[in-house]
């Protein structure tokens, strides 16, 4: 009987690694088993592809080998390859700050759409400066300042803002309380911890391998954001707006603590997926 050959080959791998990720319950396991091949090679996904007969060497397979390992333990693919994409930017990540998520880019959307010619922008709660920079990028008319209590985080925002030669304004704040008394915004835009303590559908790989203060926010997960709402009048110009991300299931309930704090022309915006992720209110002051 003749024996199977071991496997030697691009195709080979991506095949082997795609089906041990799968059988650990990931939930991209291709893409991943591709992002992280591509690394070890140099290639893109494509190119991966286009040399799907490309041997590999040892040295080769025991980079990919370890690589699917942390994967497999729930690492992400964004801190192990230390990059990620985020609108038309290349970020660097890793544990300091959350990594950065698509539904993001909606909120920078909003904040786009609200942000005059000349305006100011807040990014509170900044993490690695995904949304900072693609405004700053976006928009080089507008004055960003981004600010986040944690350091590790605020060094990496700076670390990328230095990497894609933008400077936003950084600033080491607990959300509003470090900023200058005078400053005002003509929009705030805020990605802040919206998870419950003990949130069941945090996938195991989030909770053990991202920051926990970048995440959880208080048995109903609101903590933070009730915080920003209740600042976010002293903050703004007059018309300008607070644009808050949040979970699934958290709708109404940011809607009526923006209605409460005197803000007008409140809105829920649905994310590409179909699910409430966005809240925006307006301050006539």
């Amino acid at each position: 009987m003749t024996e199977l050959a071991p496997p030697r080959t691009v195709v080979d791998f991506l095949g082997l690694a795609s089906a041990f990720l799968s059988a650990r319950g990931l939930p991209s396991p291709r893409l991943d088993a591709e992002i992280l091949l591509g690394d070890v090679l140099g290639l893109g996904r494509l190119e991966l592809y286009l040399h799907h007969d490309r041997p590999l060497e040892d040295a080769e397979v025991d980079a990919f080998r370890e690589l699917l390992r942390r994967r497999g333990h729930g690492e992400p693919v964004a801190y192990l390859v230390g990059t990620t994409g985020f609108r038309s930017l290349v970020l660097d990540t890793d544990p300091r700050a959350l990594v950065p998520r698509p539904e993001t880019e909606g909120l920078v959307e909003l904040a786009l759409a609200r942000l005059p010619a000349g305006g100011a922008l807040l990014d509170l709660g900044t993490g690695s400066g995904a949304i900072a920079l693609a405004v700053a990028t976006e928009r080089p008319d507008a004055a960003v300042t981004a600010c986040d209590v944690d350091e590790g985080a605020l060094a990496l925002a700076a670390q990328n803002a230095e990497r894609l030669g933008v400077q936003p304004r950084l600033v080491r704040s607990d959300l509003y309380d470090d900023l200058g008394p005078d400053e005002r915004y003509d929009v705030i835009a805020a990605n802040l911890p919206y998870v419950p303590d003990d949130d069941p559908r945090v996938e195991a790989g989030v909770h053990d391998h991202e920051p926990h203060g970048a995440l959880y926010a208080g048995p109903d997960g609101l903590d933070v954001i009730r915080r920003a709402v209740a600042g976010a009048p002293d903050r703004l110009r007059g018309d300008g707006w607070l644009v808050l991300e949040f979970g699934e299931g958290q709708a109404a309930a940011v809607a009526a603590l923006l209605r409460e704090r005197g803000l007008t022309d409140v809105a829920v915006t649905r994310d590409l997926a179909g699910i409430d992720r966005y809240g925006s209110g307006r301050w006539s002051g």
